[in-house]
Parts: C-alpha cells; structure tokens; sequence
C-alpha cells in the first residue's frame, strides 16, 4: 500500500487528518449526557453514586445526577426530561405513582428486594407497653411521644400509607404526622435517643439508621405499609435506542444482593465521597459481572 502514496496520497491524507481534528469534538459532543434522578435517601444516594461511578470509569459514559422528589422524578421519567430514575419501590409503597406510568416506561427490574417500610421506635421503650400502631391510643404512649410521628419527604410512598394510616386507626386521631426529610428525621431521632426520650419515627429497610441506633418496628395490624417489597429502576420508554448498548446491558444486570446495600450504605455513611470507589474495590467479582456478564 505504500507505494500508492505520492502526492497526491499525502494530499488525501492530510485532508483525513483535518477532518479527524474538526470532527472529534464535534463527535464528542454527540455523545449524550445520561440524565439521572436519584430522591436524596440515604440508600439511593450511595446507589447511585455507585452507578455514576461505573459508568464514568468503565462504560465512558457521562452522566449528571440530580435530586428530584419523587413524583417529579416519575412524571420526568415518563417525559423523557429524565433518563433513569432510582428508586422505584413495588409493589405498594409507589403504587399510586407506577399505576399512572408503568406503560410509558423502561422497567430494568428489581436491583435490591426484601425491602420494607415501617414506623419504628427505640428499643428502650418497653414492647409490652408500645408494640403496635394499636398502642399509640393509650394516654402513656400518646404523652410520651408528644402524639407525634416524625416523618421525611411529603410526596414520599412511605409517607403517603403513613398517611392512610393516619386516617385507618382510630387510635391516631389525637395524632400528628410531621412533614420532613430523611436527614431531618435521623436528626430528631438521634436527639430523642440520646435523651431516652420517646418518638416514633417513619422508616424503610435498608436504611443506615438500624445499624447506627437500636431500634424495631412496631406492629401494623392492618397491613397499610405492606410486606417485602422490590426496589427497582426504571428508565425513559425509548433508553436503549438513545444509549449505547453496553449501558443497558450494565442496567439490566445490575442486581444488589441486601448484604450488599446494607455494607454499600455503611461506607457512604462513613465517606460519600469514596464510598463508590471502596464498594467497588471490595467487590470486584460482583461488578465485572454487571459489566462483562461474566461470572469468572
């Protein structure tokens, strides 16, 4: 092939090279940035960061993640303002949200089950007293825990059977549901804890509080918050025509087993900021088969 480049070859090459040099940023700027929306729970930050991560690093796939609330996170996910949203709590607790979307989307499938909700308390506080949502009639009780139940985000599942419960026994009628966020919950929780105070607070498996503090569930007789649930991601309707196919591939093989949450939420805990890196370094196996699909 040599010999064919005279003149007129350095010619067509030196063309080839210009067009490489106005093209590449060009073709760069071509590949689109994966918008993510990730509700600030602790769980599904250290999640999604973890996704951010390994796309970035491993897939060269740029991402910007956001914080939206949750029932905005659906409607942006069904316009396509969003590209993938976790997470998706199935069946119950975001039921009202997938009933209205669940055909205008991408369902990538569970990447953590045995998931649950739930109003916990202080393992101080005596369980033949209050171990029931049925308890929280009682004059003791009601007192104690100055008829309140502290709550995170308004437009959360988990808030909303919060509030059919509110509405479902009659023993909270003298009660109040309070408005908050994940932090601000934690927040007054560690307050009351540290004083052996009473409270009640609005909680969900996995969550980092049920390692940093001793705390249990108390009974919901009526069964308004459920039983396991599966948290999943979901993405725009048309995701794998618009990213490249080893992105979705990654998507759909990512899958955390609950040990791992739980250790995933404990690092992030401890540093957001390389809590991602450390996951991934201690389990290597694991994410080299999100990303080749190889078990070896």
């Amino acid at each position: 092939m040599r010999r064919w480049v005279g003149k007129a070859g350095i010619g067509a090459l030196a063309v080839l090279v210009l067009f490489a040099a106005t093209t590449s940023p060009a073709m760069a700027e071509e590949k689109k940035t994966l918008q993510f929306g990730v509700v600030a729970w602790s769980e599904a930050l250290a999640i999604g960061n973890v996704i951010q991560y390994l796309m970035e690093t491993e897939l060269e796939q740029p991402v910007r993640m956001t914080n939206p609330d949750i029932g905005v996170a659906y409607t942006a996910v069904r316009k396509k303002d969003l590209d993938l949203f976790i997470e998706a709590w199935l069946p119950v607790t975001h039921e009202a949200y997938w009933d209205k979307i669940a055909s205008k989307v991408l369902d990538f499938g569970p990447i953590y089950e045995d998931a649950s909700l739930g109003w916990a308390v202080p393992t101080y506080i005596p369980e033949d007293v209050f171990n029931s949502v049925s308890d929280m009639g009682k004059a003791e009780v009601q007192k104690k825990c100055g008829s309140k139940i502290v709550g995170i985000d308004p437009g959360s599942g988990l808030m909303q059977h919060s509030a059919l419960m509110m509405k479902e026994y009659p023993e909270l009628k003298d009660w109040t549901l309070v408005e908050g966020s994940d932090y601000a919950m934690v927040a007054a929780l560690k307050r009351a804890m540290q004083r052996k105070e009473w409270t009640v607070v609005t909680l969900w498996k996995p969550h980092f509080a049920f390692a940093r503090f001793d705390l249990r569930f108390i009974e919901d007789p009526k069964g308004i918050l459920g039983g396991e649930e599966r948290v999943h991601m979901i993405g725009r309707r048309d995701f794998m025509s618009v990213f490249p196919n080893k992105v979705s591939t990654f998507l759909g093989r990512l899958y955390f087993p609950i040990e791992k949450v739980n250790e995933l939420v404990d690092l992030y805990e401890q540093d957001e900021d390389t809590a991602a890196q450390q996951f991934v370094r201690n389990n290597r196996k694991l994410v080299d088969y999100w990303l080749t699909g190889k078990l070896d």
